[in-house]
């Protein structure tokens, strides 16, 4: 499990700055910069996939990519619509809030913790079950 945390520090460096850009976009509702995070998101799981899967935790990549692959998405449908309409910010502050969890659970170690309880459980289940 040590392997995991040069990958959650990547991945708690990058999103901070994502987050940054994230809040800047929100403030101004420029939709290129937010566009941008949306790419920035995808590029963050296209990179730490590889060494997310080697220790068997795909749920973040998929979590961080999905986030990236639906602001794109609702950037495109405030330009097709012409304007930001309030659940459109809703929607951005929902994302915003989902992905500082993240991070904030990161930073804080919360994240790696469950890992490791995760770990332990399904050693001690894999003990029992070879037992029985």
């Amino acid at each position: 499990m040590e392997k995991f945390l040069p990958i959650l520090d990547v991945i708690r460096s990058r999103l901070a700055e994502i987050l940054s850009k994230n809040r800047d976009g929100m403030c101004s509702w420029d939709l290129e910069k937010l566009r941008n995070v949306g790419d920035d998101l995808i590029k963050l799981s296209s990179d730490v996939y590889p060494r997310l899967l080697e220790v068997g935790h795909r749920i973040l990549y998929q979590s961080i990519r999905e986030a990236g692959l639906g602001i794109i998405w609702r950037v495109s449908l405030i330009e097709k619509n012409g304007e930001v309409k309030a659940e459109d910010k809703e929607y951005f502050a929902n994302v915003y809030e989902a992905l500082q969890n993240i991070h904030m659970k990161i930073e804080s170690g919360e994240y790696y913790r469950a890992l490791l309880e995760i770990a332990n459980k399904r050693r001690r289940d894999e003990k029992e079950q070879f037992i029985l």
